[in-house]
């Protein structure tokens, strides 16, 4: 996180030895290296929370400590009145490295170029890129070498800090996104909204089904321009809700959802990855609840393991199922496909975060904590 102090670090070590012991607590992007005969996220998971109490910055933000990439989207920011978005880049690697960003604006496209040095880290406030345009999204390529590269938004109305995240590059592109973990948080404060974006050349149509769990669903169609985006306002019933989109070409998307506990915090709910066999995730010190999401329509069997034991898991088709979790880390388990996604509350703040699974090409992993 840029300028709010310390951020808490927490890990889960599968079979392995690290390399170097990270710190538990950090100021500022530091990587995590484990030697291990396998790959994944079973051998090192890790995540990073901070919950800030500022007069102008207010809420817990969470994010999963995912590996570097030499390209990607960004999808999360905020501009205009009450909203700031900084552009957090490391340059993990021993040399040099430029990183082109392409901002994407509904009336618009500019480009930036920016170089780190090795090691080196650089904050970039958006403001000046977007114009104060409400949606935005951000592409970036670096030189060659893989980087890491987040958005830090927060929101405030007058002198009251409203909520702060920091979010990761979004999925790719697709025709089909599933996003699990949508809970209706703010006693009708605030609303949540759905961003999608078209980063193709052609207009297209998505159909989004917002699928309650214990309440009524919704769907909703709306048409989607070229290299341009589409906002769904969702007017739905107290509850949880696994968000399913399909659309005739392919679209990104990430959802902003409201939270009222003792102040405003907001989070963005990202599309998961599709996972299979085992997925760990670490745990941190708040109240916890795991989204696990079945997407197809065949029933999928999970096996949820925590501290406290293992149980099976049945969740029927096209549904998703909330367990509260806790302990210092959690793994999933199914021999087909399945979507998960991390809840975690506190009386001042709210985040949600999607695991993924690390791999790479040697022996080594290694992943950046932002």
């Amino acid at each position: 996180l840029a300028l709010v102090g310390k951020a808490d670090l927490s890990y889960r070590l599968g079979t392995g030895s690290l390399i170097a012991e990270p710190e538990r607590r950090i100021e500022s992007g530091s990587p995590i290296a484990m030697a291990s005969r396998e790959q994944g996220s079973d051998t090192l998971a890790a995540l990073q929370t901070q919950l800030i109490q500022r007069p102008r910055m207010a809420g817990l933000a969470a994010t999963n400590c995912g590996q570097p990439q030499a390209e990607g989207w960004l999808l999360t920011g905020l501009a205009g009145s009450g909203f700031e978005s900084i552009l957090l880049a490391a340059n993990p690697n021993p040399v040099e490295v430029q990183i082109a960003l392409t901002f994407h604006l509904e009336t618009t496209t500019t480009s930036h170029l920016i170089t780190l040095a090795p090691f080196a880290q650089q904050q970039l406030s958006l403001a000046s890129f977007v114009e104060a345009e409400p949606q935005f999204a951000i592409h970036f390529q670096s030189s060659g070498q893989k980087v890491s590269v987040a958005v830090q938004n927060r929101s405030s109305a007058g002198l009251s800090a409203t909520g702060v995240e920091l979010v990761g590059p979004t999925a790719q592109a697709a025709k089909s996104l599933v996003i699990p973990g949508f809970e209706i948080l703010a006693d009708g404060l605030a609303e949540p909204s759905l961003r999608i974006f078209n980063p193709g050349v052609e207009p297209t149509t998505a159909l989004v089904t917002f699928v309650g769990s214990g309440t009524n669903s919704d769907v909703v169609q709306v048409a989607v321009p070229a290299g341009g985006f589409e906002l769904v306002k969702p007017k739905l019933a107290d509850g949880n809700y696994l968000v399913l989109i399909e659309a005739e070409a392919e679209v990104m998307a990430t959802l902003y959802n409201p939270y009222v506990g003792e102040n405003f915090d907001f989070g963005w709910l990202s599309p998961a990855t599709a996972m299979t066999g085992k997925t760990a995730m670490a745990i941190p010190g708040y109240s916890a609840k795991l989204a696990i999401a079945n997407p197809t329509e065949q029933v999928v069997n999970v096996i949820l393991t925590l501290d406290a034991g293992a149980q099976a898991l049945s969740i029927p088709a096209r549904s998703q199922l909330v367990v509260n979790v806790s302990g210092k880390a959690l793994v999933m388990e199914s021999a087909v496909e399945y979507r998960a996604s991390l809840i975690l509350t506190d009386p001042k703040g709210y985040s949600v975060i999607s695991p993924s699974q690390n791999a790479n090409l040697g022996s080594d992993i290694k992943v950046a904590v932002r």
